[in-house]
């Protein structure tokens, strides 16, 4: 008879977060949290360092997009023309060009998916970052903070002093993600589903065991490199893994590898 794999208690968390760091050369350059959200055990490392989140704020906006569709206080059909103000370079070419109409709901696909960052500008300008800071703050992320719009490229979208520094530390992004796991704020099994069809694969989701869904949003600047998802088992365990690193786009592809070593390692420890 096979016997299901046994749920990690805190401590056992906490060891497969340091042999991860330790086996993918991420100790000195790495924040992470590891919960499990069923059980409710967790595992920090460095989770309340305020490292630059990127394209990872993009989370919050995501919640709070959703958050005003079920309230009725905003249609995910209402239609939006994009502004000049908000065009910047992207991971990919981007559909939205000046002028270009789209649906709330379309830009919310396009940040989350592919991290669109004119999609992202433009939401800003709908959502409005105050009430974005305010709304994630309720919510428990007590220092989350949406002070500027994304630049892909220089020159920087707004201006070098237009707004303050975006903050989203590993344990708030943690706590999101969980709340999302959880159905704990509106439309969370719509945003499982956008974050289910991220297209960078590079990074955690390489890691990840055959079987595995992974729902997760990364980001990436010139200095840092992320990855923050909810990750579904074969057998149905649920954990929220959140891994910020301080290597960046200069040198992406190690990057990446390293941190798809730290999710092999750390999947290993869950299956234990």
């Amino acid at each position: 008879m096979s016997v299901a794999p046994r749920a990690p208690d805190e401590d056992t968390l906490s060891r497969a977060v340091a042999d991860a760091l330790e086996a993918s050369e991420l100790r000195d350059d790495a924040a992470a949290v590891v919960i499990d959200v069923d059980r409710g055990s967790s595992a920090h490392w460095r989770a309340d360092e305020d490292i630059y989140p990127a394209s990872i704020v993009k989370l919050a906006l995501m919640a709070e997009a959703s958050n005003r569709f079920a309230s009725g206080s905003l249609s995910p059909d209402d239609p939006i023309i994009v502004a000049r103000s908000n065009i910047t370079a992207n991971p990919e070419p981007s559909p939205l060009v000046e002028g270009a109409q789209a649906s709330v709901s379309e830009l919310v696909a396009l940040m989350i998916e592919r991290s669109d960052n004119i999609a992202t500008n433009q939401l800003i300008d709908v959502l409005d970052r105050e009430r974005v800071t305010s709304a994630m703050r309720a919510l428990g992320l007590a220092r989350f903070r949406l002070g500027r719009k994304l630049s892909g490229s220089e020159p920087l979208v707004e201006g070098l002093d237009v707004g303050e520094r975006n903050s989203m530390r590993p344990s708030e992004t943690a706590q999101l993600l969980r709340l999302i796991a959880d159905d704990a704020v509106p439309g969370a099994v719509e945003q499982r589903a956008l974050l289910v069809r991220c297209t960078d694969g590079a990074k955690l989701a390489a890691g990840v065991a055959r079987g595995d869904r992974f729902m997760h949003k990364t980001g990436v600047t010139s200095a840092v490199n992320h990855d923050a998802g909810i990750l579904q088992t074969a057998d149905g365990r649920r954990f929220v893994i959140v891994l910020y690193t301080r290597r960046g786009t200069h040198d992406s592809a190690h990057a990446d590898a390293r941190m798809a070593s730290w999710m092999r390692v750390m999947r290993g420890h869950l299956n234990a």
